[in-house]
């Protein structure tokens, strides 16, 4: 999959087809709008792109209120490169790029850089100066541009219309099974193992201390998880949170992956999250702790073996 940042320098391809999105999530309804372009394209014997948006445009227009990513941004290229698109094209989100009136951005960035014959975009993608650039804006501008657009409708699952913010919102509560029916696959949480307090060795139960790169955490508690390596996925049950039986200050992220001995230090991995067995709770001792752990690994293993 090519990647483009420099839309100065990319090459001339045959009938271009670009889905345009921020994909934040890649979920079902992603998924969607990204096979309608790849079929498009593959129909016209032509290339299909992604374009979306570094920062995101929230991130720079009102930080105070702009969501929590759901995946980093080089997890994000990775599962677009997953669906099959032939390139993704990441505009550098500016200030400047953000005062351009639809028109403008459309026929500078779409027209001119990309020579598009064809755009893909869901019903809520907005763009341009002020958001006023809706679906029937774009529908308008192909006409008169000369490109055909297609707005492709909701995706809904369980009758909630999959976006990312039901995404988020279900991440929010932990309910990862609800998180996994709307994005088509288990959110994962992603960054390096790093040194703790060793806490779980002193007790038996050894963990993998994840500092994360993933900013949509989900709340305090203890989960059912897989930690995925390069050589395969491997069953672990996880602790988000402050570890109050121990009285801690800073919140943490630590795996205990079962029957594991290998140190894996360093590495970046990913902890996906299946299932939430209960909250995190303050014990009288450790060794209530400890009695308590050995409960939640058999319901873990119990949950892990279903999925």
């Amino acid at each position: 999959m090519e990647i483009i940042r420099d839309l100065d320098a990319l090459a001339r391809h045959p009938y271009p087809v670009t889905a345009i999105g921020n994909f934040d999530g890649v979920h079902l309804g992603h998924r969607a709008i990204l096979n309608a372009a790849i079929d498009r394209a593959r129909a016209a014997g032509g290339t299909a792109f992604a374009l979306t948006f570094d920062p995101l445009p929230a991130k720079l227009l009102a930080p105070a209120r702009a969501p929590r990513l759901i995946l980093t941004p080089d997890d994000k290229l990775e599962l677009l490169r997953l669906s099959g698109i032939d390139g993704v094209i990441v505009l550098n989100f500016t200030l400047e790029l953000s005062l351009l009136p639809p028109r403008d951005f459309v026929r500078e960035y779409l027209c001119r850089k990309i020579g598009v014959r064809e755009v893909v975009e869901g019903q809520n993608f907005r763009f341009g100066h002020n958001r006023a650039g809706t679906p029937a804006v774009m529908v308008e501008l192909g006409r008169e541009l000369g490109f055909e657009t297609d707005v492709v409708g909701p995706v809904k699952v369980d009758g909630i219309e999959v976006s990312s913010t039901k995404v988020r919102e279900a991440i929010a509560v932990g309910d990862m099974h609800r998180a996994a029916r709307l994005m088509g696959r288990y959110h994962f949480l992603a960054g390096p193992v790093v040194r703790g307090r060793e806490r779980g060795r002193t007790i038996g139960f050894p963990t993998a201390n994840l500092a994360s790169e993933t900013e949509c955490l989900p709340p305090d508690g203890v989960y059912a998880t897989r930690v995925i390596l390069d050589d395969g996925a491997y069953p672990s049950i996880t602790n988000v949170g402050m570890r109050p039986t121990f009285a801690e200050s800073a919140r943490s992220i630590e795996a205990h992956i079962f029957d594991f001995t290998r140190d894996i230090y360093g590495q970046r991995i990913k902890l996906e999250l299946i299932e939430r067995i209960r909250p995190e709770q303050k014990f009288a001792t450790p060794e209530a702790l400890k009695e308590q752990i050995a409960v939640d690994l058999s319901k873990a293993r119990e949950i892990l073996s279903a999925a």
